[in-house]
């Protein structure tokens, strides 16, 4: 502000020397013309007299009028250009040209509003980041409605036909059959509760509200089991699992069912979005905090999904496999690992693999 200051002072110092130089320089000729007791153009003394004043107080309105006018016109750009800030026009002025010299220093009369030319220029690239930003979200919020509109349709349509199938009166399945039917109505139900979690999870994280149930447990353990869980399921018979940990307890504090859901949701990731033959290495170790690190060495990511990894509605795009999801399990994750006073990072390169880092605090 200091610097706005500055500039309307030289400008109140200007316009004040100009009145005060007319002024004398307006009053000491009316002295010597009155004086002498000349006329001028004709006039009489006493018409002299009024013809000065009247020529004095015109030019100060015609200064006045001119200062207006140097001091107005930038005034009324920006009016114009908030008004379309204010229309959802983030938009630099047509004329924008105008306001600068051919060296690139803005004109003259536009200096005194320099500060709010500078100001106005970063709330406008701010505007446009934001809406750019709010394009991208309204997208990926059009893809996933259509993608999750499809996921849930999916295992209904697997549900409906099954029930149908093992209802009909125009068959007679056999008890292996009838098995088969209902472990299949069975996994698509387990999907269509997973989709509803997350939904849920996701809705709850948005108003603050999900609660955190923690109690202290031995995290080594809690791992060990959850990678055996997921070695054991039919997606990931062709990869390989490493588990490394130095030592065989460590008591720290957290949700277990979240917790479960989050090294869950990550170590899938990393079976469903990698060939088989990828192995996958979970290693935990203690340092200034609990890491668990969760490493492949299958295709990486490229820096467009590594980017958006954590952005809710994203879905990565994969070759490998048709792979069903709400898009938001990875922003999920991150959310809950946040209300842990935890922390997430990524690091990956294409066909080199991914690194997920996890970091929670000690047990105090």
């Amino acid at each position: 502000m200091s610097k706005l200051h500055f500039r309307i002072g030289i400008h109140i110092f200007f316009i004040v020397s100009l009145l005060f130089t007319m002024i004398v320089v307006i009053g000491i000729t009316s002295i010597i013309i009155i004086d002498k007791g000349k006329t001028l153009i004709g006039l009489e003394k006493g018409q002299g007299d009024l013809f000065f004043m009247l020529t004095f107080f015109s030019g100060i309105l015609l200064f006045c009028g001119w200062y207006v006018w140097f001091l107005g016109k930038p005034l009324i750009h920006l009016m114009l250009w908030i008004s379309n800030l204010a229309n959802n026009h983030y938009q630099y002025p047509s004329d924008m040209k105008k306001f600068y010299q051919r060296n690139g220093k803005l004109k003259i009369h536009f200096r005194l509003y320099e500060d709010v030319f500078t100001h106005m220029h970063k709330l406008t690239q701010v505007l446009q980041k934001n809406q750019r930003e709010q394009e991208r979200i309204d997208q990926l919020k059009k893809d996933w409605g259509a993608g999750i509109s499809h996921d849930l349709k999916t295992p209904l349509t697997y549900i409906t036909s099954y029930s149908s199938m093992y209802l009909s009166a125009q068959y007679v399945w056999s008890n292996q059959e009838k098995r088969d039917f209902v472990q299949r109505i069975q996994q698509k139900s387990m999907l269509l509760e997973e989709l509803i979690d997350d939904l849920n999870i996701s809705f709850q994280l948005e108003d603050s509200e999900i609660p955190l149930n923690t109690d202290t447990y031995n995290i080594i353990e809690f791992v060990r089991r959850i990678i055996v869980d997921i070695a054991n399921d039919p997606l990931s018979k062709e990869h390989c699992f490493q588990f490394e940990v130095k030592q065989g307890q460590i008591d720290i504090d957290f949700d277990p069912k979240l917790l479960k859901r989050i090294l869950y949701n990550l170590i899938m990731n990393a079976v469903l979005h990698n060939p088989p033959k990828t192995t996958i290495c979970i290693h935990i170790y203690q340092a200034d905090c609990l890491y668990i690190t969760i490493k492949d060495n299958g295709i990486g990511m490229n820096e467009e999904t590594k980017k958006h990894l954590f952005d809710k509605y994203y879905r990565a795009k994969t070759t490998l496999r048709s792979i069903k999801g709400t898009g938001l399990g990875m922003a999920i994750s991150k959310q809950l690992i946040l209300a842990h006073n935890g922390n997430i990072e990524v690091t990956s390169q294409q066909g080199q693999g991914t690194t997920i880092s996890i970091s929670l605090p000690l047990k105090q």
